[in-house]
Formats: structure tokens, sequence, C-alpha cells
């Protein structure tokens, strides 16, 4: 009837530096635990933290979520969050309670609770940088879906607690907000390989619960639930993709559309006045051996015309995995993405003349490639891999490049083995990285070493390594760093396994910059610790 399972986990940090200023705290432990409880199916999970990093914890201990769940049921409680929809309420942290069910073919999901609590004005700074109202919100999500049909509708509402605040500076730009948010999407299928889905979401929002009654909106929805004011807006956000699959091949083709200021206080950022059209073709080839996959879109913002600049870009990336047997394998990837921007004549104010419209391209290439290789017996299994990169940025004003390229070169080659008898791994690359910018180039290389070997019919593994980077500015050696690592862990069995697992880990990180002409030498000494229980 009742069932008990968790785990606990402490780590420990020691650092040391010589040679430079500390980085972190000589000491540091984190503590954190999780336990849930089963009782006749009904999940009970808890989950806790502890630390004395002063520097992150604002307090020493943190109830983050109790979600008790049984079957179709699922709760939420405590310091949690939701995602109804992008558009709507998209995972905003809150402090309450939700509800979330999906019984055969519904889903149904309602959340209250409070999303940011008040913090009041800093009088001894004289500084609003973190005054915030008491914003509560609630949540309904309601959905159908079944045989590739599906419909849902969405609404959540946030409003500001005009009192939670003792004190309001006359000439603060913190301002108690209201919004209210419905969506409703879809899908559905046109025929047996062509389907159709899509969203629209209309947030009303205003922007301070101070200011005077407006003229309600006769386009709006909201008016009898959101009382309109001269600082309200109504904005919309809508999406629609339309997609065909066949023997072998895809296609789908996606727009989107978000107005200008569009926002929620349901989230904590959103994208806004921008437009997208894409399109992405999918092929398998030689026996699903083959996959080519590629994303054609344009992006434009300023759909109101009401700002000075019209950025129009273009977005395209080409993918391909090619596996001919087993022990080959291919992969290659290419992108351009290019941005457009025009500046629209304006009047000079003092002269008649109209000044030079300006056209401004920024454009970006990226080209990646992996190949890699396993052979050998059953005994000792090896691969080869080898991996590159290449990128290229510029700035094109008017069609001229004003000269300030960058390029990046990366590679890499790793061997590595397996022997099954001795249960020993061993692993050996080399990496080269050159990047050009103006007047500057920047490289750095260097090998790499690991071993790894089990004990005590794999109770304890042990994994020793080093890398040693070289960097050059402009040809000239700028600085040489020896890293080496040590890890230890020990996994004991207890004879009675119904008591759990325990775990002990330690690593060692030993880190020296050597002396060189341009840079002095140091080295700092990490140990970690970690003692975890699970049961």
């Amino acid at each position: 009837m009742v069932t008990v399972g968790g785990g606990l986990n402490l780590n420990s940090i020691y650092y040391n530096a010589n040679g430079l200023s500390s980085k972190r705290e000589p000491f540091t432990y984190f503590l954190s635990g999780n336990i849930a409880v089963n009782i006749l199916d009904i999940s009970l999970p808890f989950t806790f933290n502890y630390s004395n990093y002063k520097g992150t914890y604002t307090q020493p201990f943190n109830m983050t979520s109790f979600n008790p769940t049984y079957k179709w049921i699922k709760g939420y409680a405590g310091i949690t969050s939701m995602n109804f929809s992008q558009y709507t309420l998209a995972g905003h942290i809150f402090a309450g309670g939700g509800i979330e069910l999906t019984p055969k073919n519904w889903k149904i999901a309602a959340m209250y609770g409070r999303l940011n609590k008040a913090i009041e004005y800093d009088v001894l700074n004289q500084s609003d940088a973190t005054m915030q109202f008491k914003r509560m919100g609630m949540g309904l999500n309601v959905g159908y879906e079944k045989n590739g049909y599906a419909i849902g509708y969405t609404f959540f509402r946030a409003k500001d607690e005009l009192n939670s605040l003792q004190y309001i500076p006359e000439n603060t730009q913190v301002t108690p907000q209201e919004n209210i948010v419905m969506s409703l999407n879809g899908k559905t299928k046109i025929t047996k390989n062509i389907n159709l889905s899509g969203e629209y979401a209309l947030s009303g929002l205003t922007r301070n619960l101070f200011s005077e009654t407006g003229q309600p909106n006769s386009k709006a929805v909201y008016n009898s639930i959101l009382k309109t004011r001269t600082t309200t807006s109504y904005f919309s956000a809508y999406k629609a993709a339309l997609g065909y699959t066949g023997k072998g091949y895809g296609i789908q083709l996606q727009y989107e559309r978000i107005d200008p200021n569009y926002k929620t206080l349901g989230g904590y950022f959103f994208n806004n006045d921008l437009e997208n059209i894409t399109i992405a073709p999918n092929v398998t080839l030689l026996k699903n051996k083959l996959t080519i996959s590629a994303n054609v879109g344009k992006q434009k913002n300023n759909l109101n015309n009401e700002k000075l600049s019209t950025s129009s870009r273009w977005v395209g990336a080409l993918n391909l995995s090619y596996s001919p047997t087993q022990k080959w394998n291919f992969n290659a990837s290419y992108s351009n993405f290019s941005t457009y921007t025009k500046i629209r004549q304006q009047t000079d104010p003092f002269y008649k003349d109209n000044l030079d419209s300006l056209n401004f391209y920024q454009v970006s290439q990226n080209a990646n490639g992996t190949v890699s290789h396993s052979f050998g017996k059953q005994t000792i299994k090896q691969t080869i891999t080898a991996t590159g990169a290449y990128q290229i940025a510029n700035n094109k004003t008017n069609g001229m490049s004003d000269g300030a390229n960058t390029k990046v070169i990366n590679g890499n080659l790793i061997y590595s083995s397996n022997f099954t008898k001795t249960k020993t791994s061993l692993s050996f690359g080399v990496n080269y990285n050159r990047s050009y910018l103006p007047n500057i180039i920047n490289e750095f290389y260097g090998p790499s070493l690991s071993v790894g070997k089990s004990f005590l019919k794999n109770l304890v593994k042990c994994t020793l390594g080093t890398t040693y980077n070289k960097s050059l500015l402009n040809g000239k050696e700028n600085s040489s760093v020896l890293n080496s690592r040590f890890g230890l862990t020990y996994s004991p069995k207890l004879k009675n396994e119904k008591l759990g697992k325990p775990n002990i880990g330690l690593n060692t990180n030993y880190l020296t910059r050597l002396k060189t002409t341009t840079t002095s030498p140091f080295e700092e000494l990490t140990i970690m610790l970690n003692l975890g229980y699970s049961f």
C-alpha cells in the first residue's frame, strides 16, 4: 500500500589558487535531496536544496515543488510552474497551486497563485530598480485530441494589487498592470497525408491601473472583463503549419505573425513585431541510409511601419546524414544566415535635401562535418572520429563590405579504444582552433590523453587525463596551459538491495598556466567530493 523512494546527495568543493585572485570560495557544499511517497498509487514527491554558497542562494532552504500524481491526475503546489502555450502562460514561476487532468483524449489544466511578490521601493539607495507590485494570476487550459484532430482553448488573467506597496514614488516608471489573454488552437487532417495546425491568441494589456478610464475598443472581445483605460492595448499572435508526409519524404510550410509590443504577464520574454515564413522539406533515400533535410525561411519586422528601419532576414539550413554500414557514419550541415536592414529616408530639419537611404547586410555562414569509423575485434573495440567546423561572418553596407570579416576554423581528431577483458579504456586526441579578426589572428592547439579502468566487478571506476593547449596571438606564443584530471567513483552493493544504493565520487582538477614572455604563471586546484545515497 505504501512505498517510499528517494535520494540524498552531498557535494563539497575545495578550491585553492596561487598566482591569481580566487574565483570562488575556498570551501562550499551543496546538499540536495528528494523523497517520493506512494500511497495506493498516489505519488507524493518532495525536493529540497541547502547550501552555504551565499553568492547564489538568497535563503539556505528552498522547497521547490510538490507534485502529487494519481493515474491521470497531477497536482502542482509550492514554488512551481506550468506551461499552457507559447503565447499565454509560458512557464512563469508562481507560488500557489495547479492541477492537470488527462483522462483519455482530454487535457484540462488550471492554476492560481502569486506570480510576483511585492518588493518595496529602496529608500536607502533612492532606487526603484527592484520595486514591483504583488501580482496574482489564474489560468485555464482545456483541450481534446483524437485520431489526429485536436482543439484547445486557453484563458489566462494576471493583475497587480494596488495596495501591495506602502510607498510609491511620484516619478517611478514601475506601474501596476493587468492582463487578459485568450487563445484557440487546433489541428486537423485534410487528407491522409496532409495535416493542418494553428493557434491564435489575443492579449489585452493595461500598463498602468492608475491611468484614467477610456472608451471601450469596438474590436476587443474583452471589454466586459477588462476595464478599458488610456493605457490599455490589444495585441494578437498567430501561427499556422501545413504539412505533407509521403513515403520517405515530407514537407512543411509554416507561417507566424506576432504584433509589435505583444506581451502577456504569463511569461518572462516574448518575441514580437515579427513575421516568419518557413518551408522545411526532408527526404530519406538508399533504404533509410541517407537522410537529407532543409529549412529555409524569411523573417521581417516593423509590421506596422512605425520604425525608421525595417529588417528582413533570410534563414537557411541543410543537414545530411549518411550511414552506409554500421561501422561508418557521415554527418554534414550548412547554414547561411543573412540580415537585411533598410533605413527609411527622413527629412533633415535644417536642410531641404533628404538624407541618403542606407542598406545594411549581415551575413554569416556555418559549415560542420563529422566522420566516424568503428573497427576492431570483440576484445578490442576502436573508434576514430574527425570533426571540422568553419564559420564566416561579415557586414555589408550599400553592397560594400566593411572589411570586418570574422572567420573561425576548428578541427578535432580523436582515437578511442576499449579493452573489454581488462576493462580499460584509452583515448587520445588533438584539437586545433584558428580565428581571424580584424588585424588579429588567434590560434590554440594541443593534444589530450585519458585512461580509464574498472576494478572489483565494476564497483570502482578510475579515470586519469591530461590536456595541453598552446595559444598564439598573431603567430607569437601567448600562453600555455596544462590541465590534469583524476576521477574515482565507488558504488558498493549492499547485501540487502532494498536498503538502497550508496555511491562515493572524488574528482580532482589541477590547472597550470606556464610562464611565457607575455603571461605570468598561476595554479588552480579544485577537489570535489560527492556522497550519494538512493533508495
